[in-house]
């Protein structure tokens, strides 16, 4: 079996885009500063690889309970078996968050085929 470096640069269509990962790096940098095409490279290899990683904890899960869909819970559940656990209290934050908002959202109408 390939290495995951390997297998990342034979696949690029797996890799983020590249574009959001620079916008989020900018974001935590000063006005200012700069980011070599190499360091995004780097990060944007590294992001889809945690992603991966974080998912396939949370697909075992499912596969396990017999269910199809990863919901955010199943998210943080996997983060704190993997050791992630500074995260935990962040994530947590923005779930109860991101669930308020979308409570509070109209819902979107089904388009008529």
């Amino acid at each position: 079996m390939a290495e995951p470096s390997t297998q990342v640069t034979h696949n690029p269509d797996r890799l983020l885009p590249i574009a959001n990962i620079s916008r989020i790096m900018k974001q935590a940098l000063p006005g200012n500063a700069k980011v070599a095409k190499e360091a995004k490279d780097c990060i944007q290899e590294c992001v889809t690889e945690f992603i991966g990683f974080i998912t396939s904890e949370a697909s075992d899960r499912l596969a396990k309970d017999d269910r199809k869909t990863i919901t955010g819970n199943d998210i943080i559940d996997s983060m704190r078996a993997l050791g992630f656990n500074d995260y935990l209290a962040f994530l947590q934050v923005f779930l109860e968050k991101r669930r308020r908002a979308l409570k509070g959202a109209p819902t979107a109408k089904r388009r008529k085929k």
